[in-house]
C-alpha cells in the first residue's frame, strides 16, 4: 500500500468515526445556551464584587483586594 492509498484509507476512517461521534452526540442531553459543563466555580466576596477563587488566586487577586474607591479614577 503506497502513501496515497494510506491517506485515502485514513480519510475514509475519519469520516466513519465522525459519523459515529455525531450519532453519539445526538444522544447526549442538550445544554442550555451558555452552559458549558456541570462545574460550579466557587466565588469570593471582595470590596470590588464577586470573583472566582481561580481568578482571586492569580494576578487579579491584588486588584480585587483593594477598596473600590481606589479604582474610580481609572475607569
Amino acid at each position: 500500500m503506497d502513501l496515497k492509498e494510506k491517506i485515502k484509507t485514513a480519510k475514509a476512517r475519519q469520516q466513519e468515526l465522525q459519523l459515529l461521534i455525531d450519532a453519539w452526540e445526538e444522544t447526549l442531553p442538550k445544554k442550555k445556551f451558555g452552559e458549558k459543563n456541570d462545574h460550579v466555580e466557587p466565588t469570593i466576596d471582595t470590596p470590588m464584587g464577586k470573583i472566582s477563587e481561580t481568578l482571586m488566586s492569580g494576578s487579579l487577586g491584588d486588584y480585587y483586594k483593594q477598596p473600590k474607591e481606589e479604582h474610580n479614577g481609572s475607569n
